[in-house]
Protein backbone atom coordinates (compact mmCIF):
# COMPACT_ATOMS: atom_id res chain seq x y z
CA UNK A 1 0.00 0.00 0.00
CA UNK A 2 1.27 3.25 -1.23
CA UNK A 3 1.21 5.43 1.97
CA UNK A 4 1.34 8.86 -0.47
CA UNK A 5 -1.84 7.39 -2.02
CA UNK A 6 -3.55 6.50 1.40
CA UNK A 7 -2.95 9.82 2.29
CA UNK A 8 -4.40 11.23 -0.35
CA UNK A 9 -7.52 8.96 0.07
CA UNK A 10 -7.58 10.12 3.95
CA UNK A 11 -7.88 13.96 2.63
CA UNK A 12 -10.01 13.57 0.25
CA UNK A 13 -12.79 10.86 1.96
CA UNK A 14 -12.40 13.27 4.31
CA UNK A 15 -13.67 16.79 2.84
CA UNK A 16 -16.62 14.67 1.31
CA UNK A 17 -17.88 13.33 4.20
CA UNK A 18 -17.49 16.75 5.55
CA UNK A 19 -19.55 18.09 3.30
CA UNK A 20 -22.28 15.69 2.38
CA UNK A 21 -23.03 15.01 6.14
CA UNK A 22 -24.97 18.29 5.78
CA UNK A 23 -27.00 17.22 2.67
CA UNK A 24 -28.82 13.84 3.77
CA UNK A 25 -25.88 12.01 1.42
CA UNK A 26 -23.76 9.32 2.25
CA UNK A 27 -21.07 10.68 -0.35
CA UNK A 28 -20.66 7.80 -2.42
CA UNK A 29 -21.20 10.15 -5.65
CA UNK A 30 -17.65 10.99 -5.13
CA UNK A 31 -16.77 8.01 -2.83
CA UNK A 32 -16.57 5.57 -5.89
CA UNK A 33 -14.65 7.75 -8.10
CA UNK A 34 -11.87 9.09 -6.01
CA UNK A 35 -11.29 4.99 -4.98
CA UNK A 36 -11.33 4.41 -8.41
CA UNK A 37 -9.02 7.19 -9.08
CA UNK A 38 -6.48 6.40 -6.32
CA UNK A 39 -5.86 2.47 -6.92
CA UNK A 40 -8.92 0.53 -6.00
CA UNK A 41 -9.09 -1.81 -9.67
CA UNK A 42 -12.55 -2.18 -10.37
CA UNK A 43 -16.23 -0.60 -9.71
CA UNK A 44 -16.96 -4.05 -8.36
CA UNK A 45 -14.56 -3.22 -5.63
CA UNK A 46 -14.97 0.34 -5.01
CA UNK A 47 -18.82 0.36 -4.79
CA UNK A 48 -19.09 -2.14 -1.59
CA UNK A 49 -15.91 -0.07 0.10
CA UNK A 50 -17.99 2.95 -0.93
CA UNK A 51 -21.37 1.53 0.84
CA UNK A 52 -19.43 1.39 4.17
CA UNK A 53 -18.20 4.94 3.77
CA UNK A 54 -21.61 5.65 3.47
CA UNK A 55 -22.94 4.31 6.50
CA UNK A 56 -20.45 6.25 8.10
CA UNK A 57 -21.52 9.54 6.93
CA UNK A 58 -24.89 8.79 7.76
CA UNK A 59 -24.21 7.88 11.16
CA UNK A 60 -22.37 10.49 12.49
CA UNK A 61 -25.40 12.75 10.72
CA UNK A 62 -27.98 11.30 12.11
CA UNK A 63 -26.39 11.66 15.58
CA UNK A 64 -25.98 15.27 15.17
CA UNK A 65 -29.22 15.83 13.23
CA UNK A 66 -30.76 14.03 16.20
CA UNK A 67 -29.55 16.19 18.83
CA UNK A 68 -31.56 19.19 16.99
CA UNK A 69 -34.56 16.85 17.14
CA UNK A 70 -33.90 16.57 12.93
CA UNK A 71 -34.27 12.82 12.38
CA UNK A 72 -37.62 11.48 12.12
CA UNK A 73 -37.59 7.74 13.07
CA UNK A 74 -41.03 6.68 12.91
CA UNK A 75 -41.40 7.96 9.47
CA UNK A 76 -38.07 6.28 8.85
CA UNK A 77 -39.05 2.86 9.65
CA UNK A 78 -42.41 3.42 7.43
CA UNK A 79 -39.87 3.77 4.03
CA UNK A 80 -36.59 2.17 5.16
CA UNK A 81 -38.70 -1.40 3.96
CA UNK A 82 -38.92 -0.27 -0.06
CA UNK A 83 -35.10 1.23 0.59
CA UNK A 84 -33.93 -1.80 1.36
CA UNK A 85 -35.53 -4.22 -1.17
CA UNK A 86 -34.11 -1.85 -3.85
CA UNK A 87 -30.68 -2.08 -2.41
CA UNK A 88 -30.97 -5.63 -2.59
CA UNK A 89 -32.08 -5.83 -6.46
CA UNK A 90 -29.46 -3.01 -7.27
CA UNK A 91 -26.67 -4.88 -5.90
CA UNK A 92 -27.75 -8.02 -8.02
CA UNK A 93 -28.88 -6.26 -10.71
CA UNK A 94 -27.05 -8.16 -13.17
CA UNK A 95 -28.58 -11.29 -11.93
CA UNK A 96 -32.52 -10.03 -12.25
CA UNK A 97 -34.09 -8.91 -15.70
CA UNK A 98 -33.36 -5.31 -15.43
CA UNK A 99 -32.24 -2.86 -17.84
CA UNK A 100 -29.56 -0.43 -16.15
CA UNK A 101 -29.56 2.05 -19.17
CA UNK A 102 -33.35 2.28 -19.08
CA UNK A 103 -32.92 2.76 -14.98
CA UNK A 104 -30.36 5.40 -15.15
CA UNK A 105 -32.20 7.46 -17.86
CA UNK A 106 -35.49 7.51 -15.60
CA UNK A 107 -33.23 8.44 -12.38
CA UNK A 108 -31.46 10.90 -14.29
CA UNK A 109 -34.92 12.38 -15.45
CA UNK A 110 -36.20 12.47 -12.28
CA UNK A 111 -33.23 14.34 -10.50
CA UNK A 112 -34.20 17.35 -13.24
CA UNK A 113 -37.35 17.07 -12.56
CA UNK A 114 -36.68 17.20 -8.91
CA UNK A 115 -33.85 19.69 -9.18
CA UNK A 116 -35.85 21.95 -11.61
CA UNK A 117 -38.79 22.00 -9.32
CA UNK A 118 -36.27 22.56 -6.27
CA UNK A 119 -34.95 25.96 -8.21
CA UNK A 120 -38.53 27.58 -8.82
CA UNK A 121 -39.27 27.03 -5.44
CA UNK A 122 -35.90 28.15 -3.89
CA UNK A 123 -35.88 30.91 -6.05
CA UNK A 124 -40.09 31.97 -4.94
CA UNK A 125 -39.24 30.88 -1.74
CA UNK A 126 -42.93 29.91 -1.21
CA UNK A 127 -42.10 27.30 1.04
CA UNK A 128 -41.02 27.46 4.58
CA UNK A 129 -37.63 25.53 4.46
CA UNK A 130 -37.92 25.74 8.61
CA UNK A 131 -41.30 24.23 9.18
CA UNK A 132 -43.08 20.53 8.57
CA UNK A 133 -46.27 20.72 6.48
CA UNK A 134 -48.59 17.67 8.37
CA UNK A 135 -51.23 18.20 5.90
CA UNK A 136 -49.08 16.36 3.36
CA UNK A 137 -48.31 13.61 5.27
CA UNK A 138 -51.49 11.24 4.45
CA UNK A 139 -50.99 6.90 4.33
CA UNK A 140 -51.02 7.63 0.42
CA UNK A 141 -48.09 9.70 0.11
CA UNK A 142 -46.67 7.59 3.02
CA UNK A 143 -47.03 4.06 1.03
CA UNK A 144 -46.05 6.14 -2.55
CA UNK A 145 -42.99 7.34 -0.84
CA UNK A 146 -42.25 4.11 0.69
CA UNK A 147 -42.37 2.32 -2.91
CA UNK A 148 -40.03 5.48 -4.11
CA UNK A 149 -37.33 4.92 -2.23
CA UNK A 150 -36.61 1.79 -3.89
CA UNK A 151 -35.45 3.53 -6.59
CA UNK A 152 -32.81 5.24 -4.20
CA UNK A 153 -31.94 1.49 -2.54
CA UNK A 154 -31.50 0.45 -6.34
CA UNK A 155 -29.02 3.13 -7.27
CA UNK A 156 -27.69 2.55 -3.83
CA UNK A 157 -26.37 -1.07 -4.25
CA UNK A 158 -25.82 -0.45 -7.86
CA UNK A 159 -23.76 2.23 -7.72
CA UNK A 160 -22.58 2.56 -4.12
CA UNK A 161 -24.12 6.15 -3.03
CA UNK A 162 -26.48 6.55 0.02
CA UNK A 163 -29.93 7.37 -1.68
CA UNK A 164 -30.42 10.70 -0.32
CA UNK A 165 -30.29 12.62 -4.01
CA UNK A 166 -33.91 10.81 -3.95
CA UNK A 167 -35.12 10.21 -0.43
CA UNK A 168 -34.44 14.27 0.47
CA UNK A 169 -36.95 15.85 -2.42
CA UNK A 170 -39.27 12.69 -1.71
CA UNK A 171 -39.64 14.21 2.42
CA UNK A 172 -39.23 17.78 1.68
CA UNK A 173 -41.89 18.14 -1.69
CA UNK A 174 -44.35 14.72 -0.70
CA UNK A 175 -44.46 14.11 2.46
CA UNK A 176 -43.75 18.13 3.72
CA UNK A 177 -40.89 18.14 5.93
CA UNK A 178 -38.90 20.45 6.74
CA UNK A 179 -35.23 20.17 4.81
CA UNK A 180 -33.23 19.83 7.85
CA UNK A 181 -35.24 17.41 8.93
CA UNK A 182 -35.76 15.79 5.72
CA UNK A 183 -31.96 15.60 5.64
CA UNK A 184 -31.75 13.96 8.84
CA UNK A 185 -34.49 11.54 8.13
CA UNK A 186 -32.28 10.28 4.92
CA UNK A 187 -28.80 9.97 6.91
CA UNK A 188 -31.40 7.84 8.97
CA UNK A 189 -32.66 5.72 6.16
CA UNK A 190 -28.54 5.53 4.44
CA UNK A 191 -27.55 3.59 7.19
CA UNK A 192 -29.51 -0.05 6.85
CA UNK A 193 -29.97 0.38 3.30
CA UNK A 194 -26.09 1.11 2.95
CA UNK A 195 -25.62 -2.08 4.93
CA UNK A 196 -27.73 -4.47 3.48
CA UNK A 197 -26.19 -3.51 -0.40
CA UNK A 198 -22.87 -4.31 1.68
CA UNK A 199 -24.03 -7.18 2.80
CA UNK A 200 -25.42 -8.42 -0.61
CA UNK A 201 -21.91 -7.92 -2.14
CA UNK A 202 -19.96 -9.97 0.55
CA UNK A 203 -22.82 -12.59 0.04
CA UNK A 204 -21.68 -12.55 -4.26
CA UNK A 205 -18.50 -13.25 -2.99
CA UNK A 206 -19.53 -16.27 -0.96
CA UNK A 207 -21.27 -17.80 -3.97
CA UNK A 208 -18.89 -17.48 -6.52
CA UNK A 209 -17.82 -21.02 -7.58
CA UNK A 210 -13.88 -20.67 -6.58
CA UNK A 211 -14.96 -20.06 -3.10
CA UNK A 212 -15.18 -17.09 -0.64
CA UNK A 213 -12.38 -14.69 -1.13
CA UNK A 214 -11.78 -11.61 1.01
CA UNK A 215 -10.67 -8.69 -1.95
CA UNK A 216 -7.47 -7.44 -0.30
CA UNK A 217 -8.55 -3.96 -1.22
CA UNK A 218 -10.99 -4.16 1.51
CA UNK A 219 -8.26 -3.62 4.14
CA UNK A 220 -9.36 0.17 3.08
CA UNK A 221 -12.93 -0.13 5.31
CA UNK A 222 -11.17 -0.33 8.27
CA UNK A 223 -8.95 2.42 7.64
CA UNK A 224 -11.06 5.07 6.24
CA UNK A 225 -14.23 4.55 8.15
CA UNK A 226 -13.05 6.57 11.58
CA UNK A 227 -11.70 9.10 8.77
CA UNK A 228 -15.08 9.59 7.42
CA UNK A 229 -17.00 9.39 10.49
CA UNK A 230 -15.12 11.94 12.19
CA UNK A 231 -15.15 14.23 8.84
CA UNK A 232 -18.79 13.92 8.87
CA UNK A 233 -19.19 14.30 12.58
CA UNK A 234 -17.42 17.66 12.15
CA UNK A 235 -19.15 18.64 9.51
CA UNK A 236 -22.44 18.55 9.92
CA UNK A 237 -22.28 19.30 13.59
CA UNK A 238 -20.72 22.79 12.17
CA UNK A 239 -23.48 22.85 9.50
CA UNK A 240 -25.75 22.76 11.90
CA UNK A 241 -24.63 25.38 13.64
CA UNK A 242 -22.95 27.91 10.54
CA UNK A 243 -24.98 27.44 7.83
CA UNK A 244 -28.23 28.58 7.16
CA UNK A 245 -31.04 26.11 6.22
CA UNK A 246 -31.23 27.71 2.29
CA UNK A 247 -27.59 27.22 1.55
CA UNK A 248 -28.06 23.91 2.47
CA UNK A 249 -30.95 23.17 0.01
CA UNK A 250 -28.82 25.52 -2.45
CA UNK A 251 -25.66 23.34 -2.53
CA UNK A 252 -28.02 20.28 -2.57
CA UNK A 253 -29.47 21.32 -5.60
CA UNK A 254 -25.99 22.09 -6.83
CA UNK A 255 -25.35 18.50 -5.98
CA UNK A 256 -28.03 16.96 -7.56
CA UNK A 257 -27.68 18.49 -10.99
CA UNK A 258 -24.22 17.22 -10.90
CA UNK A 259 -25.57 13.78 -10.31
CA UNK A 260 -28.35 13.80 -12.99
CA UNK A 261 -25.38 15.59 -15.53
CA UNK A 262 -23.24 12.21 -14.31
CA UNK A 263 -25.69 10.05 -15.41
CA UNK A 264 -26.15 11.24 -18.83
CA UNK A 265 -22.69 11.24 -19.30
CA UNK A 266 -22.74 7.42 -18.49
CA UNK A 267 -25.06 6.87 -21.00
CA UNK A 268 -23.74 9.13 -23.68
Amino acid sequence: MDVLVLLLQVVLIFVVAFIYSNLGLGGGLLFVPILLSTGVSSKDLAVPISLTLTIATAASSVINHHRRGLVDFRLGSLLVAGALLGAVVGTFFTLVVLDERTFKAFFAAVLLLFGVYMVLDWVRNQRSVDEDNDALLTRPRVVGTAASTAGSGFLSGAMGIGGGLLNVPLLVYVLGRKTRKAIGTSSLLIIPTAAVGFAAYVAGLALRPTGFTWPEAYVLIPILMPVVFVGAFIGSRWGLATLKTRSVALIFIVVLFVAAAKLVYDLL
